[in-house]
């Protein structure tokens, strides 16, 4: 992790010391943009839009093949639907861990279950023979994803939306341990990472190794106002920038995303 990595000055001058977040007028209230190499963890109500934001701070793409979208919940069809609604760039790699899962275990799950409940036909034994039966293998896609991170080269961006499917899968410390090595090579390399993970059965010690570990902590809440729902984001850590705390409502636009509206300090 000592590894020193030498930057070319013409790429240096390029990506410059902040990217954006792909929202500009919550670069401006963040004095520019997000720093290059930090790694900001979001914890995220339902319902508040931290999926569109991730999606949203890909947009910027300076290099897209060095731009990644890993999502655990969605699929490709729809991921590029808001893509191209938006006009936001559609040659980004993206990687959709949920439809993975289903195709690669939870349809082999299935399958072994109806074996289970019918019994064994000669062409199931024949189709179990082709394949490789659901018990034979364990696809761990926590380390699949983490050693994909981990190749990308300088100034990367990456978003992994959301950190729930490992944390309901793996031991929580393998998890916390997988962010730390990808806070060190976001850094390393002056990447741009944004982890989101849901706020609803998140386990307080996990939650504050997270935060620790983060260069940036952000959180998404919506309340009900009346009939009305209100959508926020609260900056409670920036690292070095203190001044940068604030809580943020914003909403929804067809042209912009999400947007700002009104901003308050935190003291």
């Amino acid at each position: 992790m000592n590894k020193q990595y030498t930057f070319k000055k013409e790429d240096e001058e390029f990506f410059g010391g902040v990217g954006s977040f792909g929202v500009p007028k919550f670069d401006l209230e963040m004095h520019g943009g997000v720093p290059r190499g930090f790694t900001m963890v979001s914890f995220t109500d339902t319902g508040s839009g931290s999926e569109l934001f991730g999606k949203q701070f890909t947009s910027p793409a300076e290099e897209s093949e060095n731009t990644l979208y890993v999502s655990t919940n969605e699929g490709q069809q729809e991921i590029a639907r808001v893509f191209d609604k938006y006009g936001w760039p559609l040659d980004i790699s993206v990687r959709t861990i949920g439809e993975e899962y289903n195709k690669e275990v939870l349809e082999k799950e299935l399958l072994a279950s109806r074996y289970r409940l019918e019994g064994f036909r000669l062409e199931d034994i024949q189709r179990l023979a082709q394949t490789r039966f659901v018990d034979e293998t364990h696809q761990d896609y926590l380390t699949e994803v983490t050693n994909e991170i981990m190749s990308l080269g300088p100034y990367f961006r990456v978003v992994i939306d959301n950190l729930d499917f490992f944390l309901q899968r793996e031991d929580n410390t393998k998890v916390v341990a997988m962010v730390r090595m990808l806070q060190a090579h976001a850094q390393m390399m002056r990447g741009l990472l944004l982890i989101n993970i849901s706020n609803e059965g998140l386990d307080a010690t996990i939650k504050q190794e997270l935060s620790s570990i983060a260069d940036m902590v952000l959180s998404f809440k919506v309340r009900t106002i009346g009939t009305d729902f209100e959508t926020s984001m609260i900056v409670s850590k920036f690292r070095n920038a203190p001044e940068n705390l604030k809580i943020l409502v914003f909403r929804v636009t067809p042209a912009e995303g999400i947007t700002p509206e009104t901003v308050e300090r935190i003291s």
